[in-house]
């Protein structure tokens, strides 16, 4: 079966349908549609990834008529994830594949439902008759490192923090990241790691800040790394802790110790998928209690890593 499937978004957003397509090796032939950097980390899964942003996919979005065929011509299933609320993007595809059934559904899940988002595509996928398991999709994603177990064969000798997101409503203010990095670098458990504070795009106009800030607690600043570079980083590290964000949802699927600040956003819904997650969904202003909480979550960590023979 040759199936299409297309889901843009953000990085988040992309990896949500990395529990289906595990799932799914082996049991058909996809082409997955996504936007870059979702795409880079999602293609070793499919049989072919192409880009949304390349050529001839805005077909998809115009309001006449199209004498031009998508770069995707022939497809025995067609599933989108779109909020296509007059129907134009599920009419263009079906007079792109005339006999073919095509499947769109809404991007996400609705608020109200108290159901990840990685479940409710892989759920989609399964309404629109692909042979996934959305039982096994769960448990495999919380069971074991989805985007390979490379954390579990590295030196661990750093902690990695991402104070932002792309979403500012999202964050916590860059001062608690400064006051959590001091505190970490106090805890006996911790000693001797390297401490690394990742910065995107989104975080440029808070470089100064933090490179001023991490003078005295020597630590270092990794702006904007290339995905292997990231991974790299990633997978070298015995905790990373960041907001609700596309590299946090890396890091738990790298299997590396992750704990998760969700502030605004559902964590029921966005949840970081992996196998050594902590979740804190607190938007209190009271940020001494909000450390409290993750000094508590690092240890737990910290201790379970031990445990296992894993630590450095």
């Amino acid at each position: 079966m040759n199936v299409l499937i297309i889901r843009p978004g953000a990085l988040g957003d992309t990896l949500m349908v990395l529990p289906a397509l595990a799932n799914l090796a082996g049991k058909a032939s996809i082409t997955f549609v996504a936007r870059r950097p979702g795409l880079d980390f999602v293609s070793p899964f499919v049989h072919r990834g192409l880009d949304l942003e390349g050529a001839g996919w805005h077909r998809l979005f115009l309001d006449s008529p199209d004498e031009y065929s998508l770069p995707v011509s022939r497809a025995d299933l067609v599933v989108a994830f779109f909020s296509d609320e007059t129907g134009r993007i599920r009419q263009k595809l079906k007079s792109c594949f005339p006999n073919v059934p095509v499947h769109v559904f809404p991007s996400f899940p609705f608020e109200k439902e108290n159901m990840h988002a990685a479940r409710y595509i892989t759920d989609c996928l399964k309404e629109a008759g692909l042979p996934v398991d959305p039982e096994k999709s769960e448990e495999n994603a919380v069971g074991r490192p989805l985007l390979g177990d490379i954390a579990s064969h590295a030196v661990r000798n750093r902690i990695v923090l991402h104070p932002g997101s792309g979403d500012k409503e999202k964050n916590h203010p860059p001062g608690f990241w400064l006051k959590l990095l001091e505190g970490l670098g106090q805890k006996a458990a911790f000693q001797g790691l390297t401490h690394v504070v990742l910065l995107g795009p989104a975080e440029e106009n808070l470089r100064p800040f933090f490179k001023k800030g991490l003078k005295s607690l020597d630590a270092k600043i990794c702006f904007c790394p290339e995905n292997d570079l990231l991974t790299g980083i990633l997978s070298k590290a015995a905790l990373y802790i960041g907001h609700d964000s596309g590299i946090t949802h890396v890091a738990a699927m790298l299997g590396t110790p992750t704990i998760a600040l969700f502030k605004e956003s559902n964590a029921n819904q966005w949840g970081p998928l992996g196998p050594d997650v902590r979740v804190i969904q607190d938007n209190n202003t009271d940020y001494y209690t909000l450390i409290e909480k993750v000094f508590k979550a690092s240890m737990d960590i910290r201790n379970s890593s031990i445990s296992r023979g894993v630590s450095p």
